[in-house]
C-alpha cells in the first residue's frame, strides 16, 4: 500500500494542499510551525479518521472554515482506492471509500496500514497499558483475519457482564455472558501471545542493531492469573466485581513489557533517545512482519526524526526503515539532517507558512 496522491483543505494552518508523494521516501522539511506535522496529521486522518495530536475535532479546523477535509488515493498494487475523511463542525466525522459512505474506521485501516513515530512515542513504553494493547491489536487486525470479530464479540460480552454486575442480573444471565466472555477472551489472549512471539526475532535484531545492546524479552501479561482459566477467574472475582461494578479479569486488562534478563523493565533504564529507538524497533518489526505475512506495505509517519537522536542513530534508523519496505513520510527542520542514501528514489517537499511545494 502507498499513498500516491493527497489533497488537504481547511486543516489547521495548511493552505489548500495537493501533492503526489513518492511510494518510497518523502522528506518534509521547513521551519518549526510551518505545517509539516499538520501534513502528517492529515495523512493520519486518512488512515484512521482521527488526529494523533488532539481528540477535539474543532482544533483541527482552520479558522474561518466549517470543515477539514482530506482526500487521497492509495495504490495497493492490485487496484487504486480513493479515501476521504471530513471533520465538520456540524456533521462530525464523515468517511468515504471509493465514494461510498462508511460507518467504521476499519474500512480505512484495511486499505492504509499506518504506523506513527513522534517525539512522544516513548509513551508506548512508559504510558498506560491500553497503548501497548493497541499496539498488539493493530498488528493482529492486519495479519489475523479472525481477530477483529473475536475482539468485537469479547467487548460485547464484557459490556453485557459489566451492566449485569451493576444491575444485579440473574445467575443464568451472568453465566451466559461469562461463557462468551471466557471463550473469546482466551482466544484474544492466545492470539496476542502468539503475535508477540512472532515479532520477537525481528524486534530483537532491530534493537541490537540500533541500540548496540542485548535485546530485552517481550513479556506478555494476559490480564488474569496465568495459572487460571479465565472462566475460573471470573467465578472467583464475581462477588468483588459486583461491588466494583466492572470486570477486573480479562484481556481488556492485558499488557506487555520489555524486560531485561534480570527482570528489570527497560523503560526504567533507557534514556529518552534510547526509548525512542526501542519504540522504533517495535514499530518496524510490526511493519516487517505485516509485509512478510501479507505482502502489504505500511506507511510510516515519522515526525521530527532528529529529536533526541545523534547523526549515527538517525542514519541507523533510516536504513532500518528503508529495509522494511515501508512508504515513509519524515519531517525535519533541515533537509541536510536526513540521510537519503538508503533509498533509490525519494521526494522532497518544502513546507512554509502552510504551503507545500515539491523540490525537484
Amino acid at each position: 500500500m502507498a499513498v500516491i496522491h493527497v489533497e488537504v483543505s481547511g486543516l489547521r494552518n495548511l493552505a489548500s494542499v495537493s501533492c503526489s508523494p513518492s511510494a518510497a521516501l518523502n522528506l518534509l522539511y521547513g521551519a518549526n510551525g510551518s505545517g509539516k506535522t499538520s501534513l502528517l496529521e492529515a495523512l493520519h486522518l486518512l488512515g484512521v479518521a482521527r488526529s494523533f495530536r488532539t481528540s477535539n475535532s474543532r482544533k483541527l479546523i482552520r479558522s474561518g472554515c466549517s470543515a477539514a477535509t482530506v482526500f487521497g488515493r492509495v495504490d495497493s498494487s492490485f487496484a487504486v482506492y480513493t479515501l476521504g475523511v471530513k471533520k465538520s463542525i456540524s456533521e462530525g466525522t464523515l468517511i468515504r471509500v471509493n465514494g461510498e459512505r462508511k460507518d467504521s474506521t476499519s474500512a480505512l485501516a484495511e486499505l492504509l496500514p499506518l504506523q506513527l513515530i513522534t517525539p512522544e512515542s516513548h509513551s508506548l513504553l512508559q504510558g498506560e497499558p491500553r497503548e501497548r494493547r493497541s499496539y498488539v491489536d493493530w498488528g493482529l487486525f492486519h495479519v489475523e483475519q479472525r481477530f477483529h470479530e473475536i475482539w468485537k464479540r469479547y467487548r460485547r460480552f464484557l459490556e453485557q457482564r459489566n451492566a449485569g454486575l451493576r444491575m444485579g442480573a440473574s445467575s443464568t444471565e451472568m453465566q451466559h455472558w461469562e461463557r462468551g466472555l471466557a471463550e473469546n477472551g482466551e482466544l484474544v489472549a492466545s492470539m496476542r501471545q502468539a503475535y508477540l512471539q512472532n515479532i520477537t526475532p525481528r524486534f530483537a535484531h532491530l534493537y541490537s542493531l540500533m541500540l548496540d545492546a542485548e535485546p530485552p524479552r517481550i513479556s506478555h501479561r494476559r490480564g488474569w492469573p496465568k495459572d487460571l482459566m479465565l472462566q475460573v477467574a471470573l467465578d472467583r472475582n464475581r462477588s468483588s466485581e459486583q461491588t466494583a461494578g466492572f470486570t477486573m479479569a480479562g484481556p481488556h486488562r492485558g499488557d506487555f513489557r520489555l524486560l531485561q534478563a534480570n527482570g528489570q523493565d527497560v523503560a526504567d533504564m533507557l534514556s529518552r533517545g534510547q526509548q525512542k529507538l526501542a519504540v522504533c524497533a517495535l514499530r518496524i518489526a510490526q511493519m516487517q512482519y505485516l509485509q512478510e505475512m501479507t505482502g502489504r506495505r505500511c506507511t510510516l509517519l515519522l515526525d521530527d526524526l532528529p529529536a533526541e537522536l545523534d547523526v549515527e542513530k538517525r542514519d541507523l534508523l533510516m536504513r532500518a526503515v528503508a529495509d522494511s519496505g515501508a512508504q515513509c513520510f519524515v519531517t525535519a527542520t533541515d533537509r541536510e539532517l536526513i540521510d537519503l542514501s538508503p533509498w533509490d528514489s525519494f521526494s522532497m517537499f518544502h513546507v512554509e507558512h502552510g504551503a507545500v511545494v515539491e523540490v525537484v
